[in-house]
């Protein structure tokens, strides 16, 4: 039996953005394995941090560091083992990012959601990514754009949301200005770091769970 797509409306500030998520056709008789999200199967959520930890610049050592960041976003039920996507994310905004050039935010490029993907399973702690970030960074006369994926780890009893780079997971600059030569160039990779306490609905205050069953 097919299950045709769904759109799940997203907080984006006052405004919403559509996103469709399509379930996989699932063997007659047989369940297919779902990623429950709670408490209800389609629920906008926020997630805010303390301080992030970014490091950019062509050996990655120039240090950028953000007093909070803040994610909204939906979540939503799926079905599917690996690589699935169970929210998506608009907004991102981080604040009091400071650096040895002086302030500088990062400023997101949510026109196109981030994907909340699921990718593992255990005893109430999911890992996985997010997919299609992408942002700028501006300094002087320097401007960069980034983009890529960060590793995910959620975990329900407390409903903290680590948000890192690792070997698979990591954001590449992809397009730099004449300012930026000797401080980075294409291809070079960040460090990320952050830890997100995640609420439901968006402001709220109930921790959201999230199930793999098989």
């Amino acid at each position: 039996m097919r299950r045709s797509p769904g759109k799940l409306a997203m907080a984006a500030g006052a405004a919403f953005a559509a996103v469709t998520f399509a379930a996989p056709v699932a063997t007659a008789g047989v369940a297919a394995p779902a990623w429950t999200v709670g408490p209800s199967p389609v629920q906008t959520f926020s997630a805010g941090s303390g301080a992030v930890r970014i490091q950019w610049g062509v050996t990655a050592g120039i240090p950028l560091v953000c007093t909070s960041s803040v994610a909204r976003g939906n979540l939503a039920s799926a079905t599917g083992a690996v690589d699935v996507q169970i929210g998506a994310i608009a907004p991102m905004t981080w604040s009091n990012c400071s650096s040895p050039f002086g302030p500088m935010n990062p400023v997101a490029d949510t026109s196109t959601p981030w994907k909340v993907m699921a990718n593992s399973y255990d005893a109430g702690v999911t890992r996985g990514y997010i997919s299609g970030v992408k942002l700028r960074l501006q300094m002087l006369t320097c401007t960069m754009a980034v983009s890529g994926r960060l590793a995910t780890t959620y975990t329900n009893s407390t409903g903290e949301l680590e948000v890192k780079n690792d070997a698979t997971y990591k954001l590449t600059v992809v397009a730099t200005t004449a300012g930026c030569s000797g401080l980075t160039a294409v291809g070079d990779n960040w460090v990320y770091a952050a830890l997100h306490s995640v609420v439901t609905p968006s402001g709220g205050t109930t921790k959201p769970s999230i199930v793999h069953t098989s």
